[in-house]
């Protein structure tokens, strides 16, 4: 009996140990359950930029903290993305604001200046360039408008098969006075042939009068536009000298609002070549900058017809 009443005391201690134990355990599972929740509590109220931290770490512990660091972390990148957004849009309304501001000012000193008038001849002209910046302020808005709704990911266009050189062309026309008063002919490599691409023709006017025009803006010398054909894509290149003093930031020049210098304005809503790279992509294509030794170009690369096309719909 001596034996078996030793056996059972020492299951009994062995039992009270393991109690002990269980009961501290408990109690260190309960207390890091509440330092979590009251850092999460402090990072909350404070927005703090803090993670959450332990000393002990359980499994059940160790994961718990992981998935809760990655939800403030992805909240805090969150909170970056949303903040930097604000601050560009607070830009960009008053960079619009300005824009629009400037040639109303002009439109209204213009028309007061013709009511005042008696002379038919500087009437006539008042109201010519009242009507530019009527047409100035009907350009910004309609880009606003426009790239408002490139952002829509379930705004497509209705691709067709297109001579785009044909267009490219027709487009060059358009600017021909522009042309003639800067004194500069555009060189053209041109094929005399070329393969159609899947696009919509007014997406194509849209893109080739946004490069034209800022070539016409910050460019001098003759305008380079080349087609190189590179398989299954179609290139077109337009080259040009930058005016002295300019510089070109390759890498922002697509995103929306950039400007060269943003102190300047030149009644432009900075949105030009953003809806140029955003058209040429609803298109299945891309654009790219480059700028080296006071040369800049900007490449456009098509989908040639006749392909699988994921966004399109080609006419029949």
């Amino acid at each position: 009996m001596r034996g078996v009443d030793r056996i059972l005391i020492v299951l009994a201690g062995l039992l009270l140990l393991l109690l002990i134990a269980q009961t501290v355990y408990l109690l260190n599972y309960r207390r890091q359950v509440g330092q979590i929740s009251s850092q999460l509590s402090f990072i909350m109220e404070h927005e703090s930029r803090k993670l959450v931290a332990t000393q002990l770490k359980p499994k059940e512990i160790g994961r718990l903290v992981r998935e809760c660091n990655n939800l403030l972390s992805r909240q805090q990148a969150m909170g970056e993305q949303f903040s930097r957004k604000n601050q560009e849009m607070n830009l960009a309304i008053t960079s619009l604001s300005h824009d629009i501001r400037t040639p109303l000012t002009s439109l209204d000193g213009y028309l007061q200046l013709a009511l005042r008038t008696e002379a038919e001849q500087e009437k006539g002209r008042y109201v010519t360039l009242a009507q530019s910046r009527i047409q100035q302020i009907i350009k910004l808005v309609e880009e606003l408008f426009l790239y408002t709704k490139l952002q829509n990911p379930e705004y497509e266009l209705e691709l067709q098969a297109v001579d785009v050189v044909e267009v490219l062309k027709r487009n060059l026309f358009t600017f021909i006075d522009d042309f003639t008063r800067s004194g500069n002919e555009p060189e053209l490599r041109l094929p005399e042939r070329s393969p159609r691409v899947m696009g919509d023709i007014h997406a194509l006017e849209r893109i080739f009068t946004n490069i034209i025009g800022n070539y016409f803006i910050h460019g001098e010398g003759p305008l380079t536009v080349e087609v190189e054909d590179r398989q299954e894509m179609l290139c077109i290149r337009f080259t040009n000298r930058l005016k002295p003093g300019s510089r070109v930031d390759t890498e922002k020049i697509f995103t929306r609002f950039y400007r060269e210098d943003p102190s300047r304005t030149r009644h432009s809503s900075g949105l030009g070549l953003s809806i140029v790279k955003a058209l040429m992509e609803k298109m299945n294509g891309d654009a790219e900058a480059n700028s080296a030794s006071g040369i800049f170009s900007i490449d456009i690369e098509f989908a040639k017809a006749g392909k699988e096309h994921p966004h399109g719909h080609p006419s029949q």
